[in-house]
């Protein structure tokens, strides 16, 4: 079969961006300005915005039996352009604060309201001045968020571990517990009991038997790092090692710290990760901390944490692994500067897991993991409010939808483009290792596509929903072909490329069309065949619904009712369940609904008027037990059945 392509440009969206749509984007006064998005509401304090933090030593010992840390944090930093009243970092007030030091001289202090002050000297500090601040405290975390610093236990031994994103730094080490500001480097010195392994960022220094049932453990982190990425985890870990070689030979250490009891259970998984970073650097660029490590350490939560060089895990599965790895570029290398823009980490990193899906198991894969991750419901991938570990962390729009944004991206743009963007995006003069947003990614976007994509980024980071569009044809006498696109939708109306698929019976035409709102009329040209279907986004590059009005036209395709199998099966977490309905049976009233081994219904998927042509649903079993689960059809008097498996 033939396969031609048609491209028309005489609507100029946001592709050229000279024409407005001719409706308001953001209808029934849910209008963002530009100022609005850039606005970010800073956890900063004023004194704080006039420092940046440049260096940190954080020096303590573990008390595992009282569950107590005692030491010291040494901060360096600059002054800036206005003066400080006083130098303040986060520290929550369940910590005791011992003494301060401000250039090893004892200081003054005051802590409340989980602020620690340091009133500055009475001198004048001229811009650039350096500050440097040691203080010392003791005391036991109190756990904030997804755990910031836990006393845990796995097989009946004792387990340290931290996961302080997004506000949990401060909990266990005073620090400027902010994302916006990355500190140059970091010093991590832990002390122990000898049966213990400390593992944190970067590299392992020195490991000191201190002689009397303690060791002390010194990792050295020399890439710029925010304090959320800042980790500790301790246990009697088993370990072993393996090597990445990157695209121009240089070698990169592995290093695995797993329960001992685990160790088999996460071999095959773990080893994984070396052919995904290959494929990563591949499409992203190199990874971005060679001169240090990658490595896994289990954790006593569920998921998986992407701390700088050593992602903490609770699971094995390959997605997570390749989520967590992806964070490396994604959150890591490049960093939300608020969490307002949480999409930038958690939607890049959910991408990075089609990328693994497309790289390792084919085009097929990647179309079928997107349409297994679709969210069809209200909210902004922009977080409004971040205030809680639930509305930063939202799986439906900071992971999912955030993640088809990206894939959209691509559809926009083009292979050789979007992945261009992506590395100028990672390691962009002014942006590799520090902290970023939205319009820092469109900017870069932009000026390697050469495109205006503001609608774009308005519509589906600050906009709501989806579009749903409504497709009919006619054949004129002339045998020109006209589709009219109208979107249906009662919120924004959306401004995007669409790709239709003419079908004919030995032929296949595809056409790009800018679309951006009511009603539009496309002549796709001479369609010689009586007998053709159109299809718009054949290949699902837009998130949408889309109704094929009846047209009088014949569809290529089966001639009876036919349940499709349902793909993938089995699955985990969704299923694509699709049914063809011939124009002989017309659009007949059906019913699809979902049955467990008891005969139980547990969910109807559809009950309506079935449209002709291709029907397709989503089964999303996230509140489903695993086990097997049959789908039923009814439609045109007739029942269809297929066995499908649900795997948690």
């Amino acid at each position: 079969m033939v396969r031609r392509h048609f491209f028309f440009f005489f609507l100029t969206c946001f592709l050229s961006g000279q024409v407005e749509t001719d409706k308001p984007l953001f209808p029934c006064g849910h209008t963002l300005s530009a100022a609005r998005w850039l606005e970010a509401e800073s956890t900063l304090t004023e004194n704080q915005e006039k420092i940046d933090v440049t260096y940190y030593r954080i020096d303590f010992e573990i008390d595992i039996d009282g569950e107590e840390i005692d030491g010291s944090v040494l901060v360096d930093g600059w002054i800036g352009m206005d003066q400080p009243d006083s130098i303040e970092l986060d520290f929550t007030d369940e910590m005791t604060v011992d003494s301060v030091k401000f250039y090893n001289e004892l200081h003054s202090f005051s802590h409340e309201s989980d602020l620690l002050k340091i009133p500055a000297p009475e001198v004048t500090f001229n811009e650039g001045y350096e500050f440097s601040v040691e203080v010392f405290y003791h005391g036991t975390p109190a756990p904030t968020g997804f755990g910031s610093f836990n006393f845990d236990t796995h097989a009946n031994v004792d387990h340290i571990w931290t996961l302080s994103e997004p506000y949990g730094a401060r909990d266990w080490w005073p620090c400027k517990d902010d994302p916006s500001d990355k500190a140059d480097s970091v010093d991590i010195n832990i002390t122990v009991p000898e049966a213990q392994i400390v593992v944190s960022n970067g590299l392992l220094m020195e490991e000191t038997d201190l002689g009397d049932g303690r060791k002390r453990y010194h990792w050295e982190e020399r890439y710029p790092i925010c304090t959320y990425l800042v980790s500790v985890t301790t246990y009697p870990y088993s370990v072993w090692h393996d090597e990445y070689i990157s695209m121009n030979g240089d070698t990169l250490p592995l290093d695995y710290y797993v329960y001992p009891d685990h160790y088999d259970d996460v071999y095959n998984n773990y080893l994984l990760t070396n052919d995904m970073m290959a494929v990563f650097a591949q499409r992203f660029g190199e990874y971005p901390f060679m001169g240090e490590k990658y490595g896994h350490a289990e954790f006593g939560r569920g998921g998986g944490m992407e701390h700088q060089t050593v992602t903490s895990l609770g699971g094995h599965t390959e997605w997570l692994i390749a989520h967590e790895l992806g964070h490396q570029w994604w959150g890591d290398l490049v960093t939300c500067a608020s969490f307002h823009h949480i999409w930038l980490n958690e939607g890049f990193a959910r991408y990075s897991e089609s990328i693994w899906a497309e790289n390792h198991n084919g085009t097929e894969a990647y179309k079928d993991y997107w349409e297994s991750h679709a969210y069809y419901g209200p909210g902004t991938i922009y977080v409004e409010n971040p205030g809680t570990t639930g509305e930063i962390f939202n799986g439906n729009l900071s992971y999912d939808k955030a993640g088809w944004v990206v894939h959209m991206l691509r559809g926009v743009l083009g292979d050789s483009i979007f992945f261009s963007a992506l590395k100028s995006y990672a390691y962009n003069d002014s942006l590799a290792y520090g902290a970023v947003t939205t319009e820092d990614f469109q900017a870069v976007c932009e000026d390697v596509s050469g495109l205006d994509l503001d609608v774009f980024f308005s519509q589906w980071i600050y906009g709501e929903r989806y579009p749903k569009y409504a497709v009919s044809w006619e054949k004129l006498d002339s045998d020109e072909l006209i589709v009219t696109i109208d979107q249906t939708q009662n919120w924004q109306y959306f401004t995007m490329p669409i790709q239709l698929r003419v079908i004919l019976p030995d032929d296949t035409l595809d056409f790009t069309v800018e679309n951006s709102g009511v009603a539009q009329e496309y002549n796709l040209g001479l369609i010689g065949s009586s007998s053709f279907n159109v299809i718009l986004d054949p290949d699902d590059w837009i998130l949408k619904e889309v109704a094929y009005l009846d047209n009088g036209y014949e569809f290529p395709g089966p001639t009876k009712i036919t349940l499709y199998p349902a793909y993938p099966n089995p699955f985990n977490g969704g299923t694509i369940i699709s049914f063809f309905m011939p124009e002989t049976v017309g659009q007949t009233p059906a019913r699809v609904q979902v049955y467990d081994l008891n005969g139980r219904l547990t969910e109807t998927l559809w009950s309506g008027k079935s449209m002709i042509g291709t029907n397709r649903f989503r089964w999303l079993a996230h509140d489903r037990t695993s086990g097997i689960y049959f789908v039923k059809l009814d439609a045109g008097g007739k029942q269809f059945t297929q066995k499908v498996q649900y795997i948690k």
